[in-house]
């Protein structure tokens, strides 16, 4: 009954806390994808008001930024209509609100095995009614974690007894612990850093026309 109850604390502490970090990571998301998209759409009139005042109508330059202005702003209502589709915020507090009921759950677990090693008598009932309790709180939430917000948790915490090996070394290297850090990181952020760098590049190419116009 010792072993269940510290391997059901273990799952719910896991469950929270990747939770926690899904939250956490559409959250980042979800605030790097507005601010791009307001800078987005300033660059996009900024340029139109450049082109009308710098750039030589008809010219090849003209042409160019008159297709970036129009790529632009479909770019921007299709990553709007993705985004809005997306949910990032309302799935980030359903996930962290589910994070905080795992965290309860986590605490009346620990109270019973606390009852436990003080002499306690605690019934199987009582232990099957916290499983079915856990199962019952896990599944309240409709949107899941991601592997990678698990594998980074665990990353964190890969010295903790839980994640230890037989040998006592944690089962999670150190450079995988990295990786997993890395990954979870960039997650939210590389699909806009891609778009900044093409956007960054395409008026790059602009200045340099007009520079050797």
């Amino acid at each position: 009954m010792n072993d269940f109850l510290h391997n059901l604390r273990t799952q719910a502490w896991r469950t929270h806390s990747a939770r926690n970090a899904a939250a956490r990571r559409l959250k980042r998301r979800e605030l790097f994808s507005t601010v791009s998209m307001a800078f987005f759409s300033a660059i996009s009139v900024a340029i139109a008001f450049l082109q009308r005042i710098y750039v030589t109508g008809g010219s090849a330059e003209d042409n160019f930024v008159t297709g970036l202005s129009g790529v632009l702003g479909i770019f921007l209502l299709t990553i709007s209509l993705m985004e809005w589709g997306a949910a990032n915020g309302a799935k980030a507090e359903a996930l962290y609100r589910n994070a905080e009921e795992l965290n309860a759950f986590q605490r009346a677990v620990a109270l019973k095995l606390a009852q436990l090693t003080s002499g306690v008598t605690v019934s199987w009932i009582e232990v099957t009614d916290l499983q079915r309790e856990y199962e019952a709180v896990k599944g309240r939430c409709s949107v899941n974690h991601d592997p990678i917000d698990d594998r980074y948790f665990v990353a964190t915490k890969r010295k903790a007894p839980e994640f230890l090996m037989a040998s006592g070394t944690p089962a999670m290297s150190g450079t995988a612990a990295f990786r997993a850090s890395i990954i979870w990181h960039l997650s939210s952020v590389w699909y806009f850093a891609i778009f900044w760098l093409v956007i960054v590049a395409a008026l790059a190419r602009v200045w340099v026309m007009h520079a050797t116009g």
